[in-house]
């Protein structure tokens, strides 16, 4: 157990702490390279949470990889966002890997259903699709079947000026942010500086030991 009346000794385990919860958003990074929209997060920011809300996030844009399937979407421009369902309401993604569920909701991979706007009530975009129309999407978002317009895909902005519009592209996907090799020389960085945290903590506990064992309790 840690010695924390050893000033020392507590500011070089906070140090540690800090370290591990580097790798472990490093780690998250790399885990997610080959995720769809996934953007990289930064271990060197000065806050910390447990869901990573308070780091810095890349937000740029990733490589676009085209995969013709008409509901896999990409945006533009960063700071645009696709809209889910979440439970509490509307959530931003740039994940637009959607698909049709057994429910006849057009889904992301996480079975959170894609917000549309001015669908018909009578017939969602998804009855076309599973009835075999032609879906195109143009690059406002409108949804056409068969040539109609029968619904438009929500985007929303994190900010917005003049000219940010970002347009959708249909049949691409957005490629995460992640630098593999950049992620991987940050991790041997960060493991190299807990070793010689750890080293250091031991060194000072061990002194400590000496000091009692020669000295009493008391010193």
């Amino acid at each position: 157990m840690l010695d924390y009346h050893n000033q020392n000794v507590g500011s070089l385990y906070d140090a540690m702490s800090k370290s591990v919860r580097r790798i472990g958003i490093v780690q998250t990074n790399m885990e997610n390279v080959n995720t769809v929209g996934f953007k990289n997060v930064h271990g060197d920011s000065v806050l910390f949470s447990e869901t990573l809300k308070d780091v810095f996030r890349d937000e740029s844009q990733g490589a676009f990889t085209m995969t013709g399937h008409s509901l896999d979407l990409a945006l533009t421009k960063e700071g645009a966002f696709f809209l889910v369902e979440g439970e509490d309401g509307p959530l931003r993604t740039r994940d637009g890997q959607f698909h049709v569920n057994s429910d006849k909701k057009i889904v992301d991979t996480q079975g959170r259903e894609l917000v549309v706007l001015d669908q018909n009530i009578k017939k969602s975009v998804a009855e076309y699709i599973i009835h075999g129309s032609e879906i195109e999407i143009d690059k406002q978002g409108s949804i056409r079947a068969d040539g109609e317009v029968v619904g438009r895909v929500a985007v929303d902005y994190a900010s917005k000026g003049p000219g940010d519009e970002a347009y959708v592209i249909q049949g691409s996907l957005e490629a995460s942010n992640v630098d593999l090799q950049a992620n991987i020389v940050k991790l041997l960085q960060v493991k190299r500086h807990i070793d010689t945290v750890q080293g250091m903590i031991s060194m000072n506990l061990s002194v400590d030991k000496a000091l009692v064992e020669t000295y009493g309790r008391n010193v």
